[in-house]
C-alpha cells in the first residue's frame, strides 16, 4: 500500500531527499504534471506535500521503515493509505521496477505492510 501525507504537513521538506523512489512531491499539480497518480482529496490546494501511489513502495526493499515517516517532525503525518493496500511481494516488485540499478533487499520490510 502506498503511504499518504496528511494535512498536518508543515511543508518542511525533510522527506523529499529521503524517498528512494522519488515518490514525494511538493505539490499535487507538480506530481500530476509528471504523470503520477495522486489520491482523491490529497494535496488539495497545493499547500502540502504528497506521495504518489504509483511510485511509493513504503521503502520495502530499501529500509526497515518508511523514511518519510522516520524523518518527519510531525507525528503521524506520513501514514498508510487504506485505499491502496499492497502486499510485500507487490511492493518488492514495484521497488525492483522503479530502481533497476539498485540492490533491493527482500528482508527490508516494516511491520506496517499488509499481507
Amino acid at each position: 500500500m502506498a503511504l499518504l501525507i496528511t494535512d498536518e504537513c508543515i511543508s518542511c521538506g525533510a522527506c523529499l531527499p529521503e524517498c528512494p523512489n522519488e515518490a514525494i512531491f511538493e505539490t499535487r499539480s507538480d506530481a500530476e504534471a509528471k504523470g503520477n497518480h495522486v489520491g482523491d482529496g490529497q494535496g488539495v490546494g497545493d499547500s502540502i506535500y504528497i506521495i504518489t501511489h504509483d511510485r511509493c513502495t513504503e521503502c520495502v526493499g530499501h529500509f526497515d521503515e518508511p523514511q518519510c515517516a522516520a524523518v518527519c517532525p510531525v507525528d503521524n503525518c506520513c501514514i498508510a493509505d487504506p485505499l491502496y493496500p499492497e502486499t510485500t511481494e507487490v511492493l518488492l516488485e514495484k521497488a525492483k521496477a522503479l530502481n533497476p540499478d539498485k540492490t533491493i533487499d527482500p528482508a527490508k520490510i516494516w511491520s506496517g505492510v499488509r499481507n
